[in-house]
């Protein structure tokens, strides 16, 4: 078996042992992490906002979990099908660095500006969306389905994600629309709870990805019957 498919096998748990993971110490621990360091950022905004800016710590970590996320989905999950799931990854760490922050005539200005020019053009994009959209109808929600049903970790984990992304959008569409009616440090306070939330998001999904897709049964008894031979 090659180590691909170990990698791939290795998360793989039976379907009914499977559970939604949280009890799982991690599970709770990283939850616990997350609340206290999103209450901090609300009691402390000023200082927080050393972190949030363009281009900061947070950002960074952002990109390079999604970066990472990305490469890790490519490898994984090969196939045309399942093409859909680096592609976002990629396409949303592009997102989270801007070309602006950077000096016009250092390399990731020229990286970054370049991706974007080459997102803006329509065949790119139609590529970009038969892909994404192929794939997340094929895949993506049939497999999903069968996640839920076998209570997989990974689902929970993508779906906090998710909310996490939800949530931070709302805090900037609140923030633009009462920006003018608010304190600076109560907008200061939105914007690094959104720029945080974007940065759950961002490691969210990364673990997600990491933990992994559950296989059909055909492909676990596969690898049940390599990894175990018969002893005869």
């Amino acid at each position: 078996m090659s180590s691909k498919d170990q990698f791939q096998s290795g998360s793989t748990i039976p379907a009914n042992k499977r559970s939604f993971g949280t009890d799982r110490f991690a599970f709770r621990a990283a939850l616990v992490v997350a609340v206290l360091v999103l209450i901090a950022i609300a009691i402390w905004p000023m200082q927080a906002s050393v972190f949030n800016q363009e281009g900061g710590p947070f950002e960074t970590i952002s990109a390079a979990a999604l970066f990472v996320a990305g490469l890790a989905s490519l490898y994984r999950f090969s196939g045309i099908k399942r093409l859909y799931i680096g592609l976002v990854c990629l396409l949303l760490a592009e997102r989270e660095l801007e070309a602006d922050v950077y000096a016009v005539d250092s390399l990731p200005y020229f990286v970054l500006h370049g991706l974007d020019v080459l997102l803006d053009m329509t065949i790119v994009r139609v590529v970009l969306a038969v892909l994404v959209l192929g794939g997340l109808f094929w895949h993506g929600v049939p497999n999903a389905w069968r996640a839920l049903k076998q209570r997989a970790p990974f689902l929970l984990i993508f779906f906090l994600a998710g909310m996490c992304a939800v949530v931070a959008q709302s805090l900037e569409e609140i923030s633009s629309a009462f920006n003018a009616e608010m304190s600076e440090v109560f907008v200061t306070r939105l914007f690094v709870l959104e720029e945080t939330l974007e940065m759950f998001f961002s490691i969210g999904i990364l673990a997600a990805v990491l933990i992994g897709w559950p296989k059909s049964s055909t492909e676990e008894n596969v690898n049940d019957q390599v990894s175990n031979p018969d002893p005869r």
